[in-house]
């Protein structure tokens, strides 16, 4: 999550609350898929989940990052989603997160713990916030809404 605020870009970091693993620790939104759900639907639920945020604008990013999950002895490839909210739209953290800040993307690396996250900071600055035909390229803006007006339509039919 990122937005425009004063010609500077800021990214949205949360704090991890006291009773999670890794308590105090910075990060931008994460989250799981569940069973049925794709990931790009999955992306806008976390968002509005940890956040209450309902972005303008959204982006896939061509950068991918990895993680091993020792519980499963698994290696997971994650896709990694942007998205752009109003500078005045309020935060609302669900109690996964007890603080948040946007910081400066400059210092926003210096805040997370993962080298997968600073690498995603830099994916976002160089496929998205650079502007041009590759950012035009990868927003799905537009197919968030089509899914949401189709689910709508559905829930609607008798």
């Amino acid at each position: 999550m990122f937005r425009w605020v004063a010609r500077e870009h800021e990214v949205l970091l949360l704090r991890r609350s006291p009773e999670r693993t890794l308590p105090g620790v910075w990060q931008p939104v994460t989250g799981g898929i569940e069973r049925g759900e794709s990931a790009l639907a999955a992306a806008v639920r976390e968002v509005r989940e940890e956040t209450g945020l309902t972005p303008l604008r959204w982006w896939s990013l061509a950068h991918l990052t990895t993680h091993f999950d020792p519980a499963s002895d698994a290696v997971r490839v994650i896709p990694v989603f942007a998205a752009e909210a109003a500078a005045a739209d309020p935060v609302h953290l669900s109690h996964e997160h007890d603080r948040y800040a946007f910081v400066p993307l400059a210092r926003a690396a210096s805040r997370v713990l993962w080298e997968t996250q600073r690498q995603s900071l830099a994916a976002l600055r160089r496929e998205v916030l650079r502007g041009g035909a590759h950012a035009a390229a990868r927003e799905v803006t537009a197919r968030i809404a089509a899914t949401q007006t189709r689910r709508r339509a559905a829930r609607r039919r008798p």
